[in-house]
């Protein structure tokens, strides 16, 4: 059985290059079940930016997907998960 790993591009503003956290987490046992999560994870980033006082004023956007150990391979080089 594949597990699915949600990977998050975070993108501010005026910032050069965007920043990638990966979560991992075992129930992600379909693409269905990761991809019912990006909204409640996404929200609860985005509170947690909005104490940022450095952030204030810019635009924050994520690029996520989630993906098995072969797209992760793929498209990343990773060959084991981090959980």
């Amino acid at each position: 059985m594949d597990i699915f790993t949600m990977v998050i591009a975070v993108c501010i503003s005026g910032e050069p290059k965007c920043s990638q956290a990966r979560i991992s987490q075992m129930d992600f046992t379909t693409e269905a079940v990761c991809e019912s999560r990006i909204g409640d994870i996404t929200h609860q980033m985005t509170k947690r930016f909005a104490l940022d006082p450095t952030l204030k004023g810019k635009q924050v956007s994520y690029d996520v997907s989630c993906m098995n150990q072969a797209q992760l391979a793929a498209k990343y080089g990773t060959t084991q998960s981090d959980t």
